[in-house]
């Protein structure tokens, strides 16, 4: 069960960190002003991930066994880069992830560091909305990709009016029920990314 739970974190975390629901504000874009078309050539360039941090609920049913577990994520330590072209994105680096979980009142924390990550996906932005076809945080567990979330994802961000600082901030909650497990998952979390 305790191995069931770490799988099922990692997939919360991969849902999560796929960038979804997150606002654009700045001289660049907003009500007045949206960017149309394909890609803001304002976020074109390198930027270096600064800090990940974000709290996932979520209430489980399987075959009318009900638990619940919490998470709390942050990447602290990083060389991570986002590398934007008009229409295509690359990240690659190292990262340290520190996950606490709390799956029916039972707490444990571990630390677990990725290296040489590379990957890479297409976006486009329109107005305050990027779509992204990949996902910028790349997980592993056992050896073995957490790819299971890939695939298309909407997502809002905030770019500083000076152009230095993009932000991905997300307060969202999802309910799926498929296969027998019916889920709630509340996420909230925030990333902060610098020009490099």
């Amino acid at each position: 069960m305790k191995k069931l739970s770490y799988l099922f974190t990692l997939f919360i975390l991969l849902t999560a960190f796929t960038c979804e629901n997150e606002a654009l504000e700045g001289e660049f874009a907003n009500d007045e002003n949206p960017i149309v078309g394909d890609s803001n050539p304002d976020l074109v360039g390198s930027w270096v991930l600064l800090e990940m941090n974000a709290d996932i609920t979520s209430t489980t049913d399987f075959q009318g066994i009900n638990f619940t577990s919490e998470f709390s994520v942050a990447i602290n330590e990083s060389d991570y880069i986002l590398n934007f072209s008009e229409s295509n994105y690359t990240v690659e680096g190292d990262y340290q992830l520190d996950v606490s979980t709390t799956v029916n009142g039972e707490t444990s924390t571990y630390t677990d560091s990725y290296t040489d990550v590379q990957g890479s996906g297409t976006y486009s932005t329109s107005g305050n909305v990027m779509t992204v076809d990949g996902s910028f945080i790349e997980f592993t567990f056992d050896g073995m990709p957490m790819d299971v979330a890939q695939g298309e994802q909407s997502v809002n961000y905030t770019l500083s009016a000076d152009g230095q600082t993009l932000t991905f901030n997300q307060n969202e909650v999802q309910n799926t029920n498929e296969g027998g497990v019916a889920a709630t998952t509340e996420t909230i979390s925030t990333s902060v990314w610098q020009r490099l």
